[in-house]
């Protein structure tokens, strides 16, 4: 078998299409379709259905690539370990990750990453669970942090992040509106929040009092959101009361800018819980393999 033809087959599948994968290669598009024609024909099957320029691995495909990737991945790693220096070890690290995550979390990991590997790039996808696990799947990134993981078949999990989500209002609301006192309050004030299922209000209200989970799903909000980021800006500008993560609003909480409305004491508090995805049986490259484990050594400074 041809080493060179396995590898630009791997590829192709790895970065979604021939297009991708050239620019990976750095070789012509033209190169990489003949090459693929080559080992079709070398091997007597189809590795893909083709559909324009779409490309949809076949069953045989399918099994190729997972006997090839592990195999490929494994002599990579041999070579890349044998390194005497991080500093020469680079590579794309291709990631899908939530817009919060995004801003507050990942560029901390990131800058710690790169001061032992400052040649190794990253590619960052923002998305939600849906489009991130979508695109794990496709293997259109090698790493995603999720939320809810649908596929745990197919994907491993590991936590990497926890912060408690507490409720708070901007010193602007309480201008206009009096400070909620217990949860039946919270009943009667503006609310911004997270859409559908990830809605912080009716979590919390179920785990505090299920009783009240009926009437807290009728709560009309002010605005819905599916990122972190906006609703916090939303709550700053006081448009209502929301739950933030801790972490992302130490600041605003020292200054009187976010008041927070309960300690743990009298009610609980909601955690956000944030895995590190990958496929199972797809083989992590070695500065994937390093990042991953910079991930599980950092967190418990980022889990509270």
């Amino acid at each position: 078998m041809d080493f060179n033809k396995a590898r630009t087959f791997v590829t192709v599948v790895d970065f979604g299409g021939i297009t991708s994968a050239a620019k990976h290669l750095l070789r012509t598009q033209q190169a990489i379709s003949l090459q693929l024609q080559q080992l079709e024909q070398d091997l007597g099957i189809n590795l893909f259905d083709r559909n324009g320029p779409n490309l949809t691995l076949t069953k045989n495909g399918e099994q190729l690539y997972q006997a090839f990737k592990p195999k490929l991945m494994a002599m990579e790693n041999a070579v890349l370990s044998l390194k005497s220096s991080k500093k020469e070890v680079s590579g794309i690290i291709r990631m899908g990750a939530w817009m919060e995550q995004a801003v507050g979390y990942l560029p901390e990991m990131m800058r710690l990453f790169k001061q032992d590997y400052p040649l190794v790039e990253f590619d960052l996808i923002i998305g939600d669970d849906v489009s991130i696990e979508r695109d794990l799947i496709e293997n259109k990134i090698d790493l995603g942090l999720q939320v809810y993981c649908q596929d745990k078949k197919l994907l491993k999990q590991t936590p990497v992040y926890r912060q408690p989500m507490l409720p708070v209002v901007s010193r602007t609301f309480l201008k206009q509106y009096p400070k909620p006192t217990d949860l039946e309050s919270c009943f009667d004030i503006p609310l911004v929040d997270y859409v559908d299922t990830y809605s912080a209000f009716n979590n919390w209200v179920k785990k505090n009092n299920k009783a009240l989970h009926s009437q807290a799903s009728k709560k009309v909000r002010t605005v819905t959101t599916s990122n972190n980021v906006v609703l916090k800006q939303l709550v700053l500008q006081g448009l209502g009361m929301g739950f933030l993560h801790l972490e992302s609003i130490r600041a605003e909480l020292e200054t009187g800018e976010l008041i927070a409305l309960f300690d743990h004491t009298n009610y609980q508090h909601l955690s956000v819980n944030i895995d590190l995805v990958h496929k199972r049986k797809h083989a992590l490259g070695f500065i994937h393999l390093a990042f991953i484990r910079l991930l599980e050594q950092h967190k418990e400074s980022w889990s509270h």
